[in-house]
């Protein structure tokens, strides 16, 4: 007698590119899917998926594959050293160089990715400058360095007991947004020294033995000097410092003014008087001394220069016979008529009415003791 027994499909047929993940029986309805193999990516809108129909055939399945290739990766400024081709397919290597006057930014060698994208990204040539030129017995830092891009900074050095002329570093730039050199001519290792700045009668900071180029230094004179000329100077490149070297002259006082007043002895050098010089004041006929100071003499008063450039106080000559109140009344009308402001002049007066009022008491004291 015949039977029936479930049917079945033979072995998935094989697609070109594409594998399958097919096992055991093949039975109707049962399905397979394909993937494609390394190199190869699936077209777009096309089932991958076959079925085990009731004639015991697979359903129809179309080309599954195709090669995956990556875009043509040529760049500005730049070209491939590795053999060029039409496709790039996953896997391939390509290298790049730069034109001169341009570095590379971003890997040397790439690969085509299986997704169709390059890893690591295709890199790009940037603008650059030359290298930085060299200098005799100096170094620049980018001894080493192989890359100049823009911005980048180069700092010069000389050899032990040279100094360096000229700016310490250079930058590569643009003047035009375009080309790109660096920012200054390149510095130079010279032997240059100072003479020891001697100053007399100055204090110099810092002290040393031996002053290079680019040496600073600081000048201040001693008390009852003044400094003449600028107060730091500088090592330069033609073994002089610049400024010149200032110098400290005797401080000295104006000859003194005092109204009604004159000098015993007047000096006959036109410079003024020198520090803890003195003179002698007598006031003119028909006035006389008012206020505190040193009479040192009788009918005389003695002022001496101070080391900062000022008098001790001087004297004030009053009309002999005016009362000690009427004299500051003038003061005060003096210092009126010279602008002094109001709030000050209020503050006079009113110590002067205070002065006048102590005046008036001791008069009608004296009228009582009498």
């Amino acid at each position: 007698m015949p039977a029936c027994t479930l049917g079945h499909c033979s072995f998935p047929p094989a697609i070109n590119h594409a594998e399958r993940n097919a096992r055991g029986e093949f039975l109707v309805g049962t399905t397979v899917t394909y993937f494609c193999r390394p190199g190869y990516a699936l077209i777009p809108d096309v089932s991958p998926i076959t079925t085990c129909l009731e004639n015991f055939t697979w359903s129809v399945i179309p080309p599954l594959c195709q090669r995956v290739l990556c875009p043509s990766p040529s760049i500005q400024h730049g070209r491939e050293i590795t053999l060029r081709t039409t496709d790039y397919a996953v896997g391939h290597q390509v290298e790049f160089q730069c034109d001169p006057g341009y570095i590379l930014r971003g890997s040397q060698r790439i690969q085509c990715g299986s997704d169709g994208m390059w890893r690591p990204p295709v890199p790009y040539c940037d603008k650059a400058c030359d290298p930085p030129p060299q200098i005799p017995h100096g170094q620049h830092s980018a001894v080493r360095t192989e890359r100049f891009p823009y911005g980048l900074e180069v700092k010069y050095s000389c050899a032990e007991g040279l100094s360096l002329v000229g700016d310490e570093s250079i930058y590569c730039t643009s003047d035009d947004g375009e080309a790109l050199a660096w920012s200054g001519p390149a510095p130079e290792c010279r032997l240059v020294r100072c003479p020891r700045p001697a100053v007399q009668g100055a204090r110099v900071a810092p002290q040393s033995f031996s002053f290079g180029y680019g040496a600073a230094v600081r000048f201040s004179c001693q008390e009852g000097f003044e400094l003449r000329g600028d107060a730091e100077s500088r090592c330069l490149e033609d073994g002089a410092w610049h400024p010149p070297l200032p110098s400290c002259q005797p401080v000295r006082c104006p000859e003194p003014q005092v109204a009604n007043g004159r000098l015993k002895s007047p000096s006959e050098d036109k410079m003024g008087y020198q520090a803890n010089a003195t003179v002698t004041f007598e006031c003119l006929d028909g006035y006389q001394f008012s206020g505190d100071g040193d009479m040192s003499l009788e009918n005389s008063w003695t002022a001496t220069c101070l080391p900062d450039g000022s008098w001790t106080p001087l004297p004030k000559c009053k009309k002999a016979g005016d009362a000690a109140g009427c004299e500051e009344v003038h003061y005060i009308r003096e210092v009126f008529d010279c602008g002094v402001p109001m709030a000050e002049v209020k503050t006079l007066l009113e110590i002067e009415k205070l002065f006048l009022e102590i005046k008036k008491l001791k008069v009608e004291l004296e009228n009582l003791n009498k």
